[in-house]
């Protein structure tokens, strides 16, 4: 029952998470947000961050019994990625330049961090072929995009979080 429940939570997480990229993406791209991050998008961003490791979670818990040591390492990475990012969006905001010198870093990890976890994913077999693909293409389709790549990256996160959602209910 927990574990269905954490499985809810990470879909949830996902799907919010995947609406606030998009919302972030497309509102740097119409020009809404500063050419210069400003407080409300660097929030908007480490908002989106955590509930995309939240939806992280919700996945791993439903697939952590069949992707072994690759599955691990690529939620492990992607996780320690994601706090880093998050890390150098509030020490931007206490008034640091830091968010310069980890931000890549932490895109970097974010990138190997996804794709292993693809791989693993569609090694495991628990979820369908194309949702390991997803995961696997999501942030190299989307970093050459820019801010338009935010939102594509937004619309990913928000159609695997619909499948897992609907996968969650198949599954009690």
């Amino acid at each position: 029952m927990a574990s269905s429940s954490l499985i809810r939570w990470g879909a949830i997480g996902l799907m919010l998470g995947g609406v606030l990229w998009v919302v972030l993406g497309l509102s740097a791209a119409v020009g809404y947000l500063q050419a210069i991050p400003g407080r409300e998008d660097v929030v908007l961003f480490i908002v989106a961050l955590l509930l995309s490791a939240v939806g992280l979670v919700g996945l791993h818990t439903l697939q952590k019994g069949s992707y072994g040591v690759l599955g691990q390492a690529g939620f492990y990475i992607t996780l320690a990625a994601i706090t880093a990012r998050i890390l150098g969006a509030v020490v931007f905001l206490a008034g640091s330049s830091a968010l310069e010198w980890i931000s890549f870093p932490g895109t970097l990890g974010m990138l190997v961090g996804f794709m292993l976890y693809g791989v693993a994913t569609l090694r495991a077999r628990v979820l369908p072929r194309w949702y390991g693909l997803a995961l696997i293409v999501a942030l190299p389709a989307s970093l050459p995009l820019q801010v338009y790549g935010t939102a594509l990256f937004g619309v990913f996160l928000l159609v695997l979080g619909y499948a897992l959602w609907l996968r969650r209910y198949a599954t009690t």
